[in-house]
C-alpha cells in the first residue's frame, strides 16, 4: 500500500503550499500555491519499470515532479479566474488496482491518501481514466507508455481576499520510468508533443484564456542539451495574442559553467528559462523517459517582472515522445 507521504516529507515540501492571494477559513482549504524558493530539484523516476496503464494495475512514484493550481469563483458569479500555481517538491504515489477496482494517490501536501473505487468511475478511453465524486475528481493521463498524469481535483468554499466563494484546485503528480541503456547519444532526438499550462494575472485572467499549440523538444547530440521553445497565449476579447514564448536550451553563468539544459547519465535535467522580449523568467525541470529514451517530460514556471507591476505566472508540462 501507498504511504501517507506528507506525514514524513518534511517542512520545505509542505510549506511550497501557501496562500498567494488572500485566506481561508475552512480548515482543510483547496491549496493556492506559490514557489517555495527552495530552488528546482530534478524529479526522480520511479525505482523500476511500470506499465503503466489506464485498464491494468500498476503501482509507482516519484518526487519532485509535481505542480499545483487553482481557479477562482466569487459566490453570485460565472466568471472563474485563476488564483495560482506552482511546482512543487516532494514524493508522489499511485497505485491501480482492478480486483477490487481502486485508485489510491499521494500528493505531497496531503495527510491523507486519496482514494477512489469502482462506485466513483466515470469514463476510460484509450490514454485516459477518470474517477468523480461530489467535490473531487482524479485523472490518470497516458498520451504514450512511459510518462503518466495523475490530476486529483478538488473544490471548496474559499475567500479570497474578502470575497466568497468556490476555489478549484488540482494537484498533478507525473510518473515516468528511467532510461536504461547506456549508449551514447550519437544523433540529435526530436520529440512531438502537447503542452499544458495554466495561469495568467491571479484573479483577472479567466480560466479558460491560456493556452499553447503542440510544441518540439530536442535533445542534441553535440552536447546532450535540450533545445526547443514552447509558446503561450493569451486570449484578449476573443483574439490569441502571444503572452511569452519560453526557450528551453544549454545555459552558461559568467564563467562560462553549464547551469542547466543538459541531461546527464540518469536522463533528468533542469535549468533557467528567461523571456527577455517579454520580461519573463523562471526555471524548469524534466527527464528522458523510457528504458531506450523514448519520451520526454518537460515541467516548467516563469514569471512576469515584479519592476513591471507584472504579476502574471505560468505554470505548465510537456510530454513528448520520439
Amino acid at each position: 500500500m501507498l504511504r501517507k507521504y506528507a506525514l514524513f516529507v518534511g517542512v520545505a515540501a509542505l510549506g511550497a503550499l501557501v496562500t498567494s492571494c488572500g485566506g481561508d477559513d475552512t480548515a482543510n482549504p483547496t491549496p493556492t500555491p506559490t514557489d517555495s524558493g527552495t530552488g528546482t530539484p530534478t524529479p526522480t523516476p520511479t525505482s523500476s519499470q511500470v506499465d503503466f496503464s489506464v485498464t491494468e494495475a500498476f503501482t509507482a512514484e516519484s518526487s519532485n515532479a509535481n505542480a499545483a493550481f487553482a481557479y477562482f469563483t466569487p459566490d453570485g458569479s460565472m466568471d472563474e479566474v485563476f488564483n495560482g500555481a506552482a511546482r512543487l517538491n516532494g514524493t508522489a504515489g499511485i497505485q491501480f488496482l482492478t480486483d477490487p477496482e481502486s485508485v489510491t494517490f499521494a500528493f505531497p501536501d496531503l495527510t491523507d491518501n486519496v482514494v477512489f473505487d469502482a462506485t466513483d468511475f466515470a469514463s476510460v478511453t484509450a490514454t485516459e481514466r477518470n474517477y468523480a465524486r461530489a467535490g473531487e475528481k482524479l485523472t490518470m493521463l497516458l498520451p504514450f507508455a512511459h510518462i503518466m498524469q495523475v490530476n486529483y481535483e478538488l473544490t471548496q468554499d474559499f475567500t479570497r481576499d474578502t470575497t466568497d466563494g468556490t476555489l478549484r484546485g488540482t494537484r498533478a503528480a507525473f510518473f515516468f520510468n528511467r532510461i536504461t541503456t547506456e549508449d551514447d547519444i550519437t544523433a540529435d532526438i526530436q520529440y512531438d508533443g502537447t503542452v499544458q499550462v495554466v495561469g495568467g494575472d491571479p484573479g483577472t485572467t479567466a480560466s479558460d484564456a491560456i493556452s499553447a499549440p503542440d510544441a518540439t523538444i530536442s535533445v542534441l547530440a553535440a552536447n546532450d542539451a535540450i533545445s526547443g521553445t514552447i509558446q503561450i497565449f493569451e486570449d484578449v476579447n476573443g483574439t490569441p495574442e502571444l503572452a511569452t514564448t519560453l526557450v528551453f536550451q544549454r545555459t552558461t553563468n559568467d564563467t562560462g559553467a553549464v547551469t542547466g539544459g543538459v541531461f546527464g547519465s540518469t536522463g533528468v535535467v533542469s535549468g533557467i528559462l528567461t523571456d527577455t522580449d517579454n520580461n519573463f523568467a523562471g526555471n524548469f525541470a524534466g527527464a528522458l523517459a523510457g528504458p531506450d529514451r523514448e519520451e520526454l517530460l518537460l515541467i516548467f514556471s516563469v514569471t512576469g517582472n515584479e519592476d513591471d507591476d507584472d504579476d502574471r505566472r505560468f505554470v505548465g508540462r510537456f510530454i513528448g515522445q520520439q
